[in-house]
């Protein structure tokens, strides 16, 4: 497999050469025992390289410095490598990388089962285009299977619904407030924006809504960014204070999103109240347009599984704690269907690599307005069932992540996604309960009931939860809330300083779990755990480590 190729263009008709030789470096598009073994020897050879890397510690290989000086000298070769050499030196960018299931990595991404691994190699070796089923085929009808699948998971009708794969959690929220803004403001698509409009979401939500206003042309200052309450969920009556403000201004509403699963906190928005007071507003004011509803649940989808799970029986024997957690849960994403449309991040609750995002629409008419006539793409759609590419965004959509999506949808079935949530919402059960007998310590986010914990963490003589308190919304603390902010960015660069060796647990800081009532930010240190590998010794690993880097901090102010 080891081919030199320094005298391949040596000579007259070089090139020939060159193409004689390059197309072992491809797979075999047809049937050929020789090709196909030499691709397995590749495969396995790759891997192997890739098992080299792999130790008891939460990242591969070794984590040294990054060198980008080194990297902007780099030019391309004028000599064709060889492929053993070319994969080796491939296997080296793999490093310092942190595993993402690695059972000590509380972050937000579960890493990937084995079977949606190999849907997106799938993905990768056949290379269809789900922009139209000519160049997609079969992985087209797989879109809309995993699309209906979703959709009557949470509740959509299958029928009706239509989803799209796009480029990432930001993506499902821009295509829910382009809908929304096409319909606020009919001819959009074509005419341009006359006049103001608004996007409102949670002061918790994602960027992705900031982002999207931006990159859509309504301008980031479009989002209006409502208050929420101490369980990180939206406050209606604020809400509806901003919409009224916006409506008798003149302003048409583009979308209001609501968050299902918030980043830091897994704060999950009342969609019930907030659609119901949708109505009545329309109602009220007389509204020509019905203002456009989209969940961002990319990362709160999963929990649907559990709409038709029977919590009495319980026949999972889902322990008491996470239970009761799942069940409030349950009380909000049963109403999802309320909404337009909603995002899902199968790279993050669903267990796929990265990016497989759906985009899912509860009624395949929302997309008539972004839809382009077939005359501006005279090389596409001539023929077919499925011709997506005439409302998307995109003109090039990988197959892989629809393959990887329904790997799972298959693989895992609604008890598997219930047991690996109900594992995940436990350890956060675990490291909460842990956590409330240490008194330097106190769990922000107390309200919130999914996989993530969020903790601030105080020096000696400092009882933490009444400081807390105190911080938050008494602007007579602001240089305690700010002094306590610096400790725990050093406590937390401290960990991180640890993790750098591969045998201490790796977590992440929020410089803004939310804001106090006087405005100031809260810094936080957020454990997210979704690897299925994470255990009570995990927890235990977690807080030690904690407890030492508290320890550094301490013994390093007290030395200054």
């Amino acid at each position: 497999m080891t081919t030199h190729h320094s005298d391949v263009t040596v000579g007259p008709e070089g090139y020939k050469r060159i193409v004689r030789s390059i197309r072992d470096t491809f797979p075999s598009p047809t049937n050929s025992a020789a090709a196909d073994s030499r691709f397995s020897r590749v495969m396995a050879y790759a891997l192997s390289e890739y098992e080299k890397l792999k130790t008891h510690r939460t990242f591969l290989g070794e984590r040294k410095p990054l060198d980008y000086a080194g990297a902007r000298k780099s030019r391309v070769n004028k000599e064709m490598g060889d492929m053993r050499g070319t994969i080796r030196e491939t296997a080296r960018y793999l490093e310092g990388q942190f595993t993402w299931s690695h059972p000590d990595v509380h972050r937000l991404h579960g890493s990937s089962t084995s079977v949606s691994i190999i849907g997106q190699l799938y993905g990768s070796l056949v290379d269809p285009n789900t922009v139209w089923d000519d160049l997609s085929h079969k992985a087209a009808e797989a879109e809309v299977r995993v699309s209906a699948m979703c959709a009557a998971l949470v509740g959509y009708d299958p029928e009706k619904a239509l989803g799209l794969f796009t480029f990432g959690g930001t993506g499902t929220t821009l295509y829910g407030i382009k809908l929304g803004a096409e319909r606020a403001q009919p001819g959009l698509f074509t005419e341009g924006m006359r006049q103001p409009l608004r996007v409102f979401g949670s002061d918790v939500a994602h960027y992705a809504k900031l982002s999207a206003s931006a990159w859509l042309g309504l301008g980031s200052q479009a989002a209006i960014s409502v208050p929420t309450g101490d369980d990180n969920a939206m406050d209606v009556a604020a809400l509806e204070k901003a919409l009224r403000q916006s409506i008798e201004k003149g302003e048409r509403i583009a979308a209001i999103v609501v968050t299902m699963g918030s980043t830091d906190a897994f704060g999950v928005d009342d969609i019930e109240a907030v659609h119901a007071l949708r109505q009545r507003l329309v109602k009220e004011y007389r509204l020509d347009y019905m203002p456009y509803l989209h969940a961002d649940a990319v990362i709160g989808w999963a929990y649907s599984v559990f709409n038709d799970y029977e919590f009495d029986a319980n026949p999972l024997g889902i322990p008491a704690e996470a239970l009761h957690s799942l069940k409030l849960l349950r009380e909000r994403m049963r109403h999802l269907p309320l909404a337009d449309s909603l995002g899902i991040d199968f790279h993050k609750s669903g267990y796929t690599p990265y990016a497989s995002s759906l985009f899912l629409a509860s009624d395949a008419q929302l997309l008539n307005p972004v839809r382009r006539d077939k005359v501006a793409m005279p090389y596409l759609f001539q023929f077919g069932e499925y011709d997506p590419g005439i409302y998307t965004l995109e003109c090039s959509r990988s197959g892989g992540p629809v393959l990887a999506a329904l790997s799972n949808l298959m693989l895992l079935g609604k008890d598997g996604f219930r047991g690996l949530l109900s594992h995940c919402v436990q350890m956060s059960h675990l490291l909460r309960q842990k956590a409330r007998d240490l008194p330097w310590l106190t769990v922000l986010n107390e309200d919130n009931h999914g996989a993530v914990v969020v903790i601030r963490v105080y020096p000696d003589g400092v009882d933490a939860d009444a400081a807390y308190r105190a911080e938050k919304s008494n602007a007579g603390q602001r240089a305690a809330l700010l002094e306590h902010n610096e400790f725990n960015k050093a406590v937390y660069l401290s960990t991180r300083e640890a993790a750098e060796s591969g045998e201490s647990p790796v977590f992440v800081q929020t410089s803004r779990y939310r804001s106090t009532s006087y405005g100031e930010p809260i810094v936080g240190i957020k454990f997210f755990t979704l690897s299925v590998f994470t255990d009570p010794g995990s927890i235990d690993n977690a807080l030690a480590a904690l407890v030492e880097a508290r320890k550094k901090v301490r013994t390093a102010t007290a030395k200054a």
